[in-house]
This record gives C-alpha cells, structure tokens and sequence, in this order.
C-alpha cells in the first residue's frame, strides 16, 4: 500500500510537473534572498573582524598636542586592562603640490598594526621603504628611488621602493585621512625604517586591550566594551597632562636659569670696570645685557603660560574608512529586516494557495480513497510527501544557494575597501527560518486543507462542489457604461466579482512584486540622491579655505561669492549607541548673506530659520541621536571642555553632523575669543580640472593652509554595496513575479476547465478564449500594480528609516522611472505568462474537459 501511494505521489509530480517546480521555485527564491541577504551584514562584519585580528589593529591610538614619552608609554603598560601598547613614529609630508604622504615608522616586530604585503618585500635596510599600494596611481614602482622634502624629523630622505602593503589602519581603498597641508586631502602612506626618525617624542602609541577578541569589531558590544576600557585608560592617565605640563616648564625654566646666571656673572663683570674708564665697547655690552634681562622676562612670562597639553583617545572608529564600512554593513543589514521578509512572504502566501488549491481539486480522488477503506493517514501520506519534497528542495536549495552566493558576490562587489578575503558565518538561525517558512507554506497548507476534507463523508467529497451563483455586479447598475460593454466583457467582470478569493489573491501576489521591485528603484534613488540632496539643497559651497589669519582674504577669477567662519570640530554624546558623534560647528561671522551659503530650513514647516544669540541649530540626524528638540539643551564637548548649549532649531540634513550658531554664543559657550579662520567658498565651475586649478591658486597665496572639497572628498559617502544589493532585489523580485503570475494563471486554467472547454465548444476561436481569460488577468495587473506602487513605497520608506545609520539620513525620493519600470516588468512578465496561456488554452481537450464528473 505504501509502494502504491509512493507510485501515486511519483505520478502526481510526473503529471503536473510545472506546478510542481513552480512551488519549489517561488520556495527557492524566497529562501535565497531570505538567507543571502540577511547574511550579508554579518558576513561583511566577519570578513572585517578576521582581517583585524590577522593583522592585529589597535583598539585605542593615544595621541597628545606635543607628543608622548617613555613615561606615558609606562603608565599605559601599566594599566590593568592593556595587553599591549606600542609607540610609533610618525609625520605628515608635502612631497609635491599634488601628493601628501603620511611617513611612518616601520617596526619589524611590530606587535600592532601589522602591515599586510601586497607585492615585493618589507624594509630591512635603513634605505628601504614600502608604500601603500595607492601610490601606484602617482607611477611608483618597486626599485624606484623615492625622495621626500628635507625635515627636522628625518636622517634621510632617499630611499628605495622595496613593496607595496595595505595597512589595517586604513580599510578604505581611497581615503587616508585629512591634514593641514596642502589641499587637505592624505594621498597615501609610506613606512621608513624606525631608526631614520630623530624624534625625541612618540607621535602616538597604540593600545590593544585584555580580550577584546569575544566581540565582534563593529558591534555594539564590541563598542562598548572598548569605551569602557578606555574611560579606564583616560582615569590612568588623567595626572599625565599637568606632570607633562611641570615636566615642560621645570625644563625651559632650567634652561633660562643657566641663562640667568651667564647674565649675572657678566653684570658682575661689568660693575667691576669703573665708570670713568667705560669704553664704547663696555657701554654697548650693558645694553646688550640690559636686552638680555628683557628676554629673560619675556620668556618667565612665557614659561608660566605653558598650556597642559591636550591627550586624545581616538577608537578604531577615527581610522579612515572603517566607519564608512560598518554603516553600509549597517545599512544592508537593515534592508534585510525587512525586504526579505516581506519577499518570502509572498512566496509562502502564493505557494500556499498553490497546494491547498491542488489539494482542494483532488476532493473525489480523497473521497474515493476513503470508500476504499483507505486511512486518513495513509490518504494524508501521499500529499505530505508531495508537500514534505518540494517544500524540502525549495527551502533547502534556496538557503543554501543563498548563503554560498550572495554575500559572496557582494562582498566581490564592494571595491572600495581593503579587504580581500571573504569570510563568512554560518546563519544556523537564518537557514532554520527559512526552512520552517518552506514547510509551513506547502506541508502546512496541505494538513490545513486534508484535515477540512478528510472530516467529511465519502460521498460528498465525491461529489463536485456546487458552482459559486452568479450575483450581479456594482458595474451593472450604472446602466449607460454597462449597455455599451460587449458580452464578452460583461462575461468577464462577472467572474472577476464571482471569484473574489481568486481576485484578491491574484492581486495580492502581483502587488507584493510590484512593490518589492519599486523598492528597489527606490532604495537606489535615495542612495544617488543622498549627494545631490546635501549640497544642493542644504550646503551650497564647493570649497573650505583655511587661513592663518581671521582678516585674511582669498582671491581668484573662479570664485564667486566667499564667507568668513569658524569651523571646528567638536564631539557629541548621542543618548544612545556607544561612540561619540564628532560634529562640525560653523559659525559665521555675520548672519548677512549665510543663506546662499547653507540652506537652514526647518523640518516641520520648511521655512527657513534664524541664527539666534542664545542657542545652537542642530542637523536632524544629530538631533535624533541626542534626542534633542528645540528649546531643549545638549552636551557637547569643546576645546576639550564640556559645554551644555541650548537647542534653538533643527534642519534638514542629509550627511554629517552639523551645528550652526552665532560668534556670541559661541564666546558664551567656549569662553574663548572669535576667530574666523575659515572661508566657504561658492565657484562658478566644478569640474575636476578647474577644482585642481582652484586649489593650486589659493594654496600660492600668502596665509592660505588648506583647501578643501568636502562634495567630492575622497572619504565621499560610501554606499555602493547597496548598490549591488538592490541590483539583486529587483532581478529577484522580477524573477518572484514570473513565477508568480505563472502560477496563479496556471491555478486559473486548471480551475476553469470546464468553463473554459464550453465556450470552445459554443464557437469561441482561440483569440476569443484566450481575451477571455487575459482580459481577467490584464484588470489584476492594473489593480495590482497600483496597489503595489502603494506597499513599494511604504516599504520604501521603512527600509531608508531603518538604513540610517551613523550621520546618514537618506532623503525619502522614488523618480517616476521606478514606477514607470516597475510597472513595465510586471506587464512584461503578465504578457509573456498570457502568451504561453494561448498555447496551452489551444490544447484544451473538449471532450475530456466536458466529460461527465458523475
């Protein structure tokens, strides 16, 4: 018996072999996105966190306004929670107008921050150098002879090419960092041998802390653990800025007694000539002494007005780049909350109806089974091993080929980082998921259906279910319109209403795969539009000039209109997430024209606001992170020093964090004299010839430092994963609707084979059957359409919410070609499914589909 039914299973999947791939399919595909997607973020996160510990980058970099000394790397050893600290030497070199290079100290037995060999070998010899394989743009090549301007920090300045490396330092393939020289902008970074610096002092030690390895680097948990430890580290050292202090004044100032003694024994020598016998030659080393005495005065002033310097705890998150690559990590992480979900969900909804439909239209042959005194569970057996099979390939194959294949090539896809290596991690929870999902679908659907049938009698499951009455329609009594409609059509908005289960289900399946694909345009509109939404409609300067002097000017041809501000860089502490926000303050020296400079608008209204005497505005994305709202106050840190301002309006913004106010609040703030050192720039050409062109002319004039472009800085946003991953939703979504529409046509035909083998034989020709039909199916692809233009942007906006991380807020745009394409796919799709429908509808057997079901 069991042979038998296992042969009627084998026949039923032989005989309707398309409906059975098609469950497996739409399984699949739901599946594949399901887990491919939701494994890209976690992956990524592997990849980067593998790479960290390969090369074993630091946790914490400490930093301070003069350096550090044996000392500080002492009492950083001595902290219970570092495992390991390690100076390094380091400075920052104009080598041409066009390339700034970072010089580092290259330590054979470096315990941190190990560099990774691209191609030829590391230093061995003290006229040996490695670069960072970016140089090669600028045509390096190993065994060239490279020089670097002549410095006080240097032995050298020859050496020789012997590789190329990739630093941990830097995970971004194109960004190094900022610096006052030249036109802000780091090209790449070079590694001399440690012994060719004379610094007396450590431009820095980097410190790793006591298993940290438990945490994945990016994570939350990670973030915090790091911040606690280095609140630790910041406790440690807390006396080191006032010992550094004395350590400087008690130098200078033996120094200056040394030379306070020279002074006063050549008094004393002088007071020993009598004055009668002064010569021109004494009289002149009296005054010469007499200005000694002054400088002494001058430099006890001096010594008394030595600052504590300043020490800095930058985390991982400072290294260019490695922020930018979790918060797209992020961002695709939050696409996959979402979108597969909701994709798998159609699948499941369609792949439900499928089997309970099938199951549904074998009601005799149950019947039958059971006069036969066959078992309900031996009835049951032969659609659990249908259900049990597809539900099992489709789920299983999906899963699968999703987690082998999707991270993978995304990961392939995002050239704008320094990894190399693709490791991923087994998403148990995922493919689990994704599995239950399958078998719910089909299994489910199936059980739900038997246990309805297999409680009836024999005889009525025998029985055909009576046809559902025809009622008449709402189209009906708007008698004009309906008089002028052909019978043909009158037949076919009948059935529409006669069906609703079918009607609401076709319409559901076409508009979840309309809206998904018009998420996807939707997503990619956001992401290209996230520049042009920040300097177009919020920032409207191409360039930032940095002066020595608050009154100095720039000049040139390409400039159209200038503004004199400060700018600096200040920290915030969002009221949740773990790292410290760092935030641009702009304050303008007069509030006259700022306006055609940055666009302040507000967000409930949009109408523009005010600079205010009494309060800071806030960008939106650092509002939100604070928690802030107008006339409520935030902490923010600067100079060092913790303020608390007042809160007087948030605007629109789309990337960065920003703070506007006026010069007097930000004396009431800081308590520190105004100086409007900077200069926003407004150009009448942008290209990038004219931009190089730019920045040459004013870095030629006296006073200029630095001059940047922040639209096309070289850390520019980077999201171009998501790029590919909506590339993969829409051709997913395109491939879900295929199948979909074949499917639930196929389920159609099938159900009205009688119906559709009467009109045949009434005189219908071919066309006429298949307009019958398709006109059903055009109306369910009309309706379907907008209503999925209605969920694609519900989802659409969901999805751009939940992607927003770091400074990234993503303007909410869809473009009308994302509707007009997503409606032109699901069209393509209905009218490739309504042209094999005419073939097989040309096939109908009439007399079989006419015979007798008594």
């Amino acid at each position: 018996m069991n042979r038998t039914y296992f042969k009627a299973t084998i026949r039923e999947i032989s005989q309707s072999m398309g409906k059975f791939i098609s469950i497996v399919l739409i399984i699949l595909l739901g599946s594949l996105l399901y887990v491919g997607i939701r494994s890209v973020g976690p992956d990524l996160n592997q990849s980067a966190n593998h790479y960290f510990k390969q090369q074993k980058l630091s946790d914490v970099k400490v930093s301070a306004t003069i350096g550090l000394t044996n000392r500080d790397l002492t009492s950083i050893k001595q902290t219970k929670q570092v495992k390991t600290a390690m100076p390094f030497h380091m400075t920052t070199l104009q080598k041409s107008r066009s390339q700034i290079v970072s010089v580092y100290g290259y330590q054979k037995q470096a315990s941190l921050d190990q560099l990774k060999l691209v191609s030829g070998k590391l230093p061995r010899r003290a006229n040996e150098m490695v670069l960072d394989h970016k140089a090669k743009e600028n045509g390096y090549q190993i065994g060239d002879t490279y020089r670097l301007p002549k410095n006080d920090n240097l032995r050298r300045h020859t050496f020789k090419v012997v590789g190329f490396v990739n630093s941990p330092q830097y995970i971004s393939s194109t960004d190094r960092g900022t610096t006052n020289l030249g036109n802000g902008t780091v090209n790449y970074f070079a590694y001399v041998p440690n012994q060719v610096f004379k610094q007396k002092v450590y431009a820095g030690i980097a410190v790793a802390f006591k298993n940290p390895n438990q945490y994945a680097a990016g994570t939350d948990k990670y973030n915090n653990y790091v911040d606690s430890q280095k609140n630790k580290l910041k406790k440690q050292l807390s006396k080191r800025p006032q010992e550094r202090q004395k350590q400087l004044q008690n130098t200078a100032q033996a120094k200056l007694n040394r030379q306070k003694a020279q002074v006063v024994q050549q008094e004393k020598q002088l007071d020993k000539v009598p004055n009668g016998y002064q010569t021109a030659k004494t009289k002149a080393a009296k005054q010469k002494l007499t200005a000694a005495k002054t400088k002494i005065k001058q430099a006890e002033t001096q010594i008394k007005a030595i600052d504590k310097p300043s020490y800095f705890y930058n985390e991982r998150s400072a290294n260019p780049g490695y922020q930018d690559y979790f918060d797209e990590s992020h961002s695709i992480a939050a696409i996959a909350i979402i979108f597969p979900g909701f994709f798998l969900f159609i699948a499941i909804l369609i792949t439900f109806t499928t089997v309970s439909r099938m199951v549904e239209k074998n009601r005799r042959e149950i019947g039958l089974m059971r006069a036969l005194g066959y078992t309900k569970h031996e009835i049951a057996m032969k659609y659990i091993i249908y259900t049990l099979l597809a539900g099992i390939l489709g789920a299983g194959l999906g899963s699968v080929l999703g987690m082998l294949t999707l991270p993978q090539f995304i990961f392939s896809l995002l050239t704008n980082n320094n990894l190399t290596q693709f490791v991923g991690v087994m998403p148990w929870s995922y493919l689990i998921e994704a599995m239950i999902a399958g078998l719910i679908a089909t299994l489910g659907s199936a059980l739900s259906v038997l246990m309805i049938n297999l409680r009836e009698v024999p005889t009525n499951l025998m029985r055909e279910r009576a046809p559902k009455a025809g009622k008449r329609i709402l189209l009906e009594r708007i008698t004009p319109l309906w008089k002028r409609l052909s019978f043909n059509q009158k037949v076919s908005y009948r059935n529409l209403f006669r069906y609703k289960g079918r009607m609401l289900m076709t319409i559901v399946g076409i508009a979840g795969c309309t809206g998904l694909i018009l998420t996807g345009f939707g997503i990619q509109n956001s992401v290209d539009d996230l520049v042009p939404a920040q300097y177009d409609d919020v920032q409207h300067f191409q360039a930032i000039v940095t002066v020595d002097k608050a009154n100095r000017k720039v000049h040139t041809d390409q400039i159209s209109a200038q503004k004199e501000v400060l700018i600096k860089s200040v920290t915030a502490r969002p009221t949740h997430g773990t790292a410290n926000d760092t935030v641009t303050m702009v304050v303008p020296k007069t509030k006259t024209h700022f306006k055609q400079f940055v666009s302040l608008n507000s967000l409930k209204n949009g109408q523009s606001i005010e600079l205010a005497n009494d309060g800071v505005i806030l960008s939106e994305k650092l509002a939100t992170d604070m928690n802030a709202k107008k006339g409520g106050y935030v902490s923010l840190q600067v100079n060092g020093k913790r303020v608390r301002a007042k809160v007087s309006g948030v605007i629109k913004n789309y990337a960065g964090h920003w703070i506007y106010t006026t010069p007097t609040y930000y004396r009431k703030l800081t308590h520190k004299t105004y100086r409007a050192t900077s200069r926003l720039i407004k150009t009448r050409q942008i290209k990038k010839t004219q931009r190089d062109e730019l920045s040459r002319q004013l870095l030629k004039q006296t006073g200029v430092l630095n001059v940047s472009f922040p639209r096309y800085a070289a850390s520019a946003l980077s999201t171009g994963g998501l790029g590919s991953v909506v590339l993969i939703m829409i051709v997913m979504s395109g491939a879900l609707a295929l199948v979909v529409l074949y499917n639930l046509t196929n389920i159609n035909i099938s159900e009205r084979m009688r119906e559709l083998a009467t009109i045949k034989v009434l005189g219908f020709y071919d066309r006429e059957v298949t307009a019958y039909v398709a006109r059903e199916n055009v109306i369910f692809t009309i309706v379907g359409i907008v209503v999925g233009w209605g969920i694609g942007i519900f989802l659409h906006r969901f999805i751009m919410i939940k992607a927003q991380t770091g400074s990234i807020l993503f303007p909410m745009t869809i473009h009308y070609p994302g509707y007009l394409w997503s409606a032109l796919i699901t069209g393509l799709f209905s009218l490739i499914i309504g042209i094999l429908t005419h073939y097989r509808l040309k096939r109908i057997e009439m007399l079989d589909a006419l015979a007798a079901s008594e």
